[in-house]
């Protein structure tokens, strides 16, 4: 059994929901073509996931197709052969953090907006500066009744090892959500430390792929979670379960 191992395979926990990946094809840089879109699935449900949250990136400066209207649109296209792979989909958005945001949120256009489940939506920053707005943007957020959650602290290089920044971002009424492949050093050594210490730190709420190919099922199915994580894991992916049903 896998408590008397030092690690676990991830494929070995119990992997029923993801709230973050790049699976919806030929919206974003992720999947491109239909075909490969439903084999990811097919493979992720092998893996026992039975719900994903299909989240592509919502930035008009580099995705000016991608409204709430257009991705749902997009999912009911391919809602047919999505519905054999066994996995039961639902349409939400990855929201860049840009100068202006706000006008997205507003409150009359509230019906809107591409949330992962009730008022959680999902937001990111580049990876290479934080976003200026960052902390105003998630206090509009609170206060039109959303609950923001900041995609893959980890991987922005300007938070630091201390946990500071991260911290008084969570400490704003924030969750966040871990990559999964980061544990594994895949986005390298200084994300899966971080990964490590918001993780040990109980600073996490929920985990997601962040899926943008086939190749990062490969690396999820050789991906091993530390004996030590193990239970910080499990409680993220009863997180995922929970936030379907909010």
């Amino acid at each position: 059994m896998w408590f008397f191992n030092r690690s676990v395979k991830f494929t070995e926990l119990d992997f029923r929901t993801d709230i973050h990946s790049h699976i919806l094809p030929g919206v974003d840089d992720g999947f491109r073509t239909e075909d490969r879109s439903a084999r990811a699935l097919e493979l992720l449900h092998g893996m026992g996931l039975e719900r994903s949250v299909l989240t592509p990136h919502i930035y008009p400066e580099l995705y000016p197709g991608n409204t709430p209207v257009s991705v749902r649109l997009r999912l009911e296209e391919v809602s047919g052969l999505f519905s054999s792979t066994g996995v039961d989909c639902r349409a939400a958005g990855e929201h860049m953090v840009y100068a202006g945001v706000e006008d997205s949120f507003c409150r009359e256009n509230a019906g809107e907006v591409l949330c992962l489940s009730g008022k959680f939506v999902l937001i990111e920053m580049s990876y290479a500066f934080e976003s200026q707005n960052i902390r105003e943007f998630i206090f509009r957020l609170n206060s039109m009744g959303y609950h923001p959650v900041l995609a893959h602290p980890e991987r922005y290089s300007y938070y630091s090892g201390s946990l500071e920044e991260v911290t008084s971002i969570a400490d704003m009424d924030t969750r966040l959500q871990l990559n999964i492949l980061s544990l594994g050093g895949f986005y390298g050594n200084t994300a899966r430390e971080k990964a490590e210490a918001i993780l040990e730190r109980g600073l996490y709420s929920y985990l997601g792929t962040d899926l943008h190919s086939l190749a990062q099922i490969d690396q999820l199915k050789s991906l091993k979670i530390k004996r030590k994580h193990i239970h910080a894991v499990e409680r993220l992916l009863a997180g995922n379960d929970s936030l379907w049903q909010a």
